[in-house]
């Protein structure tokens, strides 16, 4: 089930939380106080959570809930709650993030006053006369009872909770100068309490569409009465309207939205094809591991940028003019690019597209330069940063070029677990970025695993947070396996005993769990994979795969090769299942039924290994050569109806450059005091390319 956690508290977060649980998207609320959860249910998909967190709280809770997707809909004026989420998202992993922008109403404001503080307001207040009407809420309040004269004047609505008639007590206001009431107010209403209260001057903040503000000014300005607004404090990242926000969670769980749109009368504008000449100029920087380790050129370019992207905790980490966007992918990007541009009247501006550690090492830089390159109204440069492989080779005093450099972040977990064994297993030094304490506890857990079968030791130098609260060590595998320290974690896997990687098939008959299914032997075996020339990355199917053994033979010759298993027997899928696990061959998919059927909807291969056909192989290779017309094909056969099955297709299929072998293997078997040839069944091996 999807799930995201939305900080709320207003009607903006309520109506998005109250959206998603209608498409079972499960919601943590959380809200301040009781007052902020009084006006939405909990249900099946709303849990709401009261009181207020730190970012450690926040943190931890993350951890704990795993979310999918956070978003900020706090009040415009919560800058305390949203700093605290700044700070989390700092330390957390990163996550699509979204800030929730209230709308800003569309009032008259002629008759109105702007100040950038409380405190503005309440010196200028001083020096007028007549009763306060002051709207600002309790938190403000102290600001305003400093003056006792001041305070005297003031009539305060709040909301009617504890804690806000606390306040009004505290700060020695009389029961005649409080007005507790839960709003929303319309205009009759404000005209009704300001006429009742005989004020001169309405105090307001800047709240936008659902604060009531628009009712409030208009009341004053049909009274007459001045308006004292408190501006609407800027935002550190840029947010998004309800929809923006809606549509980005909707397409990041695949939900069909069509029929929730309100009709707007939005227009979007076109990008003229032609006419621009590098409107806007655009830098992918390498973020290195934090705000103290970029480089002093993606400093300067931060200093100029007019517009900044990046991941949510790369927001937070430093000052700049730059207006700033939660958003890392290119999806994200492009659209705000465009409009920037149908913007911009003259001149250029420019952007800053902030990426993790360094632009060409497991980087976005890559995907991201392409999508920009197809814009005619772009020039982009990219600047390096400082990978965390570096990093954490500096922190232990080792080199790094003569390691295996991998990455757990964005790869499947069945990819990377393979490939990190096997560079763990093969080579005296192995660097892997993590994507945090689960993937150390996973890769832990492997190292011992294969301390216990290989008879070896690994020792592990762990860095955390690297260059932001840093810690650094040295860790057993056993260590690794209960690791659970937050944040972003790269390591050092040192193997002081190498096991020599065989670049050969090498594995016996007698390491396969066997019953009486039948399996190719390790002598017919190995020349199979020989003639069949699998390829890094290659995409292989071994159909009829029996005991598995040339699947997991293929698969164990380098993790980034995809093995098919495709086997109808049930007794054969059990055995094989048992040989993927017993050789940690994650790369090995089981596809159970019989070939061509179950095949036509898995990736095109690469290469086939075709051990039984079923009396099937015109159908199989007819499939095949209509998938892909670049297939390197090995068929093994022991009846003379499985070669005469051989040489019709291949007449069939005008296939006269086929290599045909004929292999007789015969091994020792002691008796006594002497070692007798024992032969075993001719195997024809027949091979071939198909172009």
């Amino acid at each position: 089930m999807n799930k995201v956690i939305i900080f709320g508290g207003t009607t903006e977060g309520r109506r998005l939380a109250q959206t998603l649980a209608k498409k079972e998207v499960f919601c943590v609320y959380c809200v301040a106080t009781d007052y902020g959860k009084d006006p939405i249910e909990e249900s099946e998909y709303i849990e709401v959570r009261t009181g207020r967190l730190d970012s450690t709280a926040m943190v931890e809770m993350f951890e704990c809930e795993q979310p999918d997707g956070i978003i900020d809909a706090t009040h415009p004026f919560a800058t305390a709650v949203k700093t605290e989420i700044e700070d989390a998202l700092f330390r957390y992993i990163t996550v699509p993030f979204y800030r929730l922008l209230r709308a800003e109403d569309n009032v008259d404001v002629s008759g109105c006053t702007f100040f950038d503080s409380a405190l503005d307001v309440a010196r200028a207040l001083e020096n007028t006369t007549g009763k306060v009407f002051l709207t600002t809420g309790s938190k403000e309040l102290p600001i305003f009872c400093q003056s006792e004269s001041l305070r005297e004047r003031i009539i305060a609505r709040v909301i009617p909770n504890i804690e806000s008639l606390e306040i009004c007590k505290e700060q020695g206001l009389k029961g005649s100068q409080i007005i507790a009431m839960q709003g929303p107010f319309s205009k009759a209403m404000n005209v009704a309490f300001l006429k009742e209260s005989g004020a001169s001057i309405l105090v307001l903040k800047e709240g936008g569409q659902a604060s009531g503000e628009a009712e409030r000014i208009e009341a004053a300005g049909a009274l007459g009465i001045k308006c004292f607004v408190i501006r609407r404090p800027q935002e550190k990242v840029e947010g998004l309207t309800f929809d923006q926000v809606r549509d980005k969670l909707f397409n990041l769980f695949r939900i069909d939205y069509s029929d929730d749109l309100e009709e707007t009368d939005e227009v979007t504008a076109a990008i003229p094809e032609q006419g621009f000449d590098n409107k806007i100029n655009v830098i992918l920087a390498g973020f290195g591991m934090g705000p103290a380790s970029q480089t002093r050129e993606v400093l300067e370019a931060i200093e100029e940028a007019d517009y900044i992207f990046g991941a949510p905790r790369m927001l937070v980490g430093f000052d700049s003019k730059a207006k700033k966007y939660p958003h890392y992918l290119a999806e994200d990007i492009v659209p705000i690019l465009q409009q920037i541009t149908i913007d911009l009247k003259y001149g250029t501006k420019n952007v800053v597209i902030l990426l993790s550690g360094d632009t060409g090492f497991y980087s976005g830089a890559a995907k991201l330069g392409q999508a920009l390159d197809e814009l005619n109204f772009c020039k982009t440069r990219i600047l390096p940063g400082i990978s965390s492989i570096s990093a954490i080779a500096a922190r232990a005093k080792e080199n790094w070029q003569d390691g295996e450099i991998l990455s757990t972040h964005g790869i499947k977990e069945s990819t990377w677990k393979l490939q990190v064994l096997n560079g763990a297993l093969h080579n005296k030094k192995t660097f892997v970025i993590t994507s945090g304490a689960r993937d150390v506890r996973i890769i832990g857990e492997m190292l011992v695993s294969a301390e216990k079968e290989y008879g070896i030791r690994f020792k592990i130098f762990v860095g955390t947070n690297l260059y932001t609260d840093e810690r650094v060590e040295w860790l057993t595998a056993d260590k690794c396996a209960s690791f659970n320290r937050d944040g972003l974690v790269t390591i050092l896997i040192k193997n002081d005993n190498v096991i020599p990687k065989i670049l050969a098939p090498s594995l016996l008959d007698s390491q396969f769990v066997r019953d009486k299914v039948p399996m190719s032997k390790e002598e017919i075996r190995a020349l199979s994979v020989c003639k069949l020339q699998p390829t890094k990355n290659a995409v292989i199917y071994d159909i009829g795969s029996g005991s598995g053994s040339v699947a997991v033979e293929l698969a164990l010759l380098d993790p980034s090769v995809k093995v098919f298993a495709v086997e109808i027997k049930p007794e054969a899928c059990s055995l094989i299942k048992k040989n993927i696990e017993k050789f940690s061959a994650s790369n090995i998919e089981l596809v159970e039924g019989a070939a061509p059927d179950v095949i036509r909807d898995l990736p095109a291969p690469t290469h086939v290994f075709i051990g039984g056909s079923g009396g099937r192989l015109e159908d199989i290779l007819s499939e095949l050569i209509s998938r892909n017309t670049h297939i390197r094909i090995v068929i093994n056969a022991v009846t003379l109806e499985t070669i005469s099955e051989i040489n019709n297709v291949l007449k069939k299929f005008e296939i006269d450059d086929a290599d045909i072998v004929q292999v007789t293997v015969s091994k020792s078997k002691k008796a006594g005091e002497y070692s007798l040839m024992q032969g075993q069944n001719p195997v024809y091996i027949v091979s071939f390319g198909v172009n």
